[in-house]
């Protein structure tokens, strides 16, 4: 079986067999700046909350407020992460604001921290809402790799753009100096079918 040596950061080697994907380490799911931390999932997340200061939530269930400040100023691709500890699993919930073309839009997705087949067993679910209106997404979360960029760019989330956003407000403000977004949603584990 071919395998490979892995250098760590720290300077521990492990050798990897190539054909067991499921000890390839995984990259860094942080979108904000480029990381090229790379590891098993317990020490992404130490890196992710320590050295990137994502928060972490328990729960299946939860409920977001995001800001964006001058939304009709949207220059570049702005993303938060926060993360979800649930079934004994770790999920990355992104939200973002990017063009599309020359669109200003958001996006909501989530990414499961480990490998597809077993990100296949879990669903989600989003929903934006405000002012008597709602819009709902369901979906599977993809593995963590899989870019958070293949993810946004394969419009596989709660799109969102600009203009719709507004309708969604949760505060009536008319000056257009921020875009204030509430975003709830669940993960649950698919039961499977028995036949």
């Amino acid at each position: 079986m071919p395998s490979a040596i892995y250098q760590c950061p720290n300077d521990d080697t492990e050798e990897l067999n190539i054909e067991n994907s499921k000890k390839k380490p995984y990259k860094c799911p942080y979108s904000g700046a480029k990381c090229n931390v790379t590891g098993d999932i317990q020490r992404l997340l130490l890196h992710l909350r320590n050295d990137h200061n994502v928060e972490m939530h328990d729960g299946r269930s939860f409920s977001h407020r995001y800001v964006h400040h001058n939304p009709k100023h949207l220059h570049h691709a702005t993303c938060m992460l926060t993360l979800l500890d649930c079934f004994g699993r770790q999920f990355c919930l992104y939200f973002e604001a990017f063009h599309l073309r020359k669109t200003p839009m958001y996006i909501a997705f989530m990414q499961f921290m480990g490998d597809e087949e077993e990100a296949m067993s879990f669903s989600y679910s989003l929903e934006v809402g405000g002012n008597g209106r709602k819009l709902t997404w369901q979906g599977v979360p993809r593995s963590i790799r899989d870019s958070h960029k293949t993810v946004r760019d394969s419009q596989d989330g709660l799109i969102i753009t600009r203009k719709l956003a507004s309708f969604f407000c949760t505060d009536n403000n008319t000056t257009n100096k921020e875009l204030k977004l509430k975003v709830s949603g669940r993960v649950w584990r698919e039961q499977p079918i028995s036949l």
